[in-house]
C-alpha cells in the first residue's frame, strides 16, 4: 500500500533544508550545503528524507520546493533575458516610458526596446485607439533583428479587459517564431507602471525559469518520482 507522502525543499543561501510528511507528521528532515547549480543540492536533500524515511517513489504525492533562484537572478542581474515591451496605449501614457522608475544597470540589462503603439482602453473599457497590427509587425521585426525572442505586452487597462493583449500576443507569435510571451493581464492588477515592470522582470526570467524547472524534472525523473512539483 502506498503512502501519501509530501516533501518539501527550501534554498538557502547557505543550506538546503527537505522534510517528509506524511499529513502532519514528520517523517524526516535533512539539511545539505546548496550546491552552485542548486538542483544538486535538492536532489541530495530529497535521496536524504527519502533514504532516512525508506520512501519509495511512488509513496512521494507532491513535491514543493522554495527557492530564491529566480529573485537571486534579478538582484544580481544574471541570467535574465533582454526583452521587447509592446505597449498598448495610442497616445495615452507616454510621459511614463516603460521602465522609467527601474534601476538604471538592471534596465539597461532587461530593455531590449519598448514599443509604444496604437490600442489600450479607459477604465471602463472603452478603446482609447484601435490595436494597429501594422505597428506590432514592425516592432516584432525590429526585435527579431536585435535578437530579442523574449516579449512583455501591456495593454493600458488590461485587468479591465484583455482582448488587446490576446489579439496582440497572437500578432507576435506569428512574427517572431519560438517567442516567449508575458501578458500583463495576467501578471497584476490596473496600476500601469507596476503591472508592466512585473510583466518584464516575468519575461526576463523564463529562460532561467525554463532551464531550471528541466533541471528538476530531469534529475527527479531519474529518482523514479512522477509526482507533481510545485515552486515557490
Amino acid at each position: 500500500m502506498t503512502r501519501a507522502i509530501r516533501i518539501g525543499v527550501d534554498v538557502g543561501g547557505t543550506n538546503t533544508d527537505a522534510a517528509a510528511l506524511d499529513g502532519r507528521n514528520v517523517l524526516a528532515t535533512s539539511k545539505r550545503t546548496t550546491t552552485a547549480d542548486v538542483t544538486g543540492g535538492i536532489v541530495a536533500s530529497v535521496c536524504a528524507v527519502m533514504a532516512e524515511a525508506e520512501i519509495e517513489p511512488e509513496d512521494v504525492l507532491a513535491l514543493m520546493i522554495g527557492t530564491t533562484q529566480f529573485l537571486n537572478a534579478a538582484v544580481e542581474r544574471r541570467d535574465l533575458q533582454r526583452v521587447g515591451v509592446l505597449r498598448l496605449c495610442g497616445p495615452a501614457t507616454r510621459s511614463l516610458p516603460p521602465m522609467i522608475d527601474w534601476p538604471d544597470h538592471l534596465r539597461d540589462m532587461v530593455d531590449g526596446e519598448a514599443a509604444l503603439v496604437g490600442g489600450g482602453y479607459e477604465f471602463d473599457g472603452r478603446p482609447i485607439s484601435p490595436l494597429d497590427p501594422g505597428e506590432i509587425r514592425s516592432a516584432c521585426r525590429s526585435w527579431a533583428a536585435k535578437g530579442i525572442t523574449a516579449v512583455a505586452i501591456n495593454s493600458v487597462f488590461a485587468p479591465v479587459k484583455d482582448e488587446m493583449e490576446i489579439q496582440a500576443a497572437r500578432i507576435v507569435k506569428s512574427e517572431i517564431p519560438g517567442v516567449v510571451l508575458s501578458l500583463s493581464h495576467r501578471i497584476g492588477h490596473t496600476g500601469l507602471l507596476q503591472r508592466e515592470g512585473a510583466t518584464i522582470l516575468n519575461a526576463a526570467l523564463m529562460g532561467l525559469s525554463k532551464s531550471a524547472v528541466d533541471a528538476f524534472q530531469a534529475a527527479f525523473s531519474a529518482l523514479g518520482l512522477a509526482c507533481p512539483l510545485y515552486l515557490t
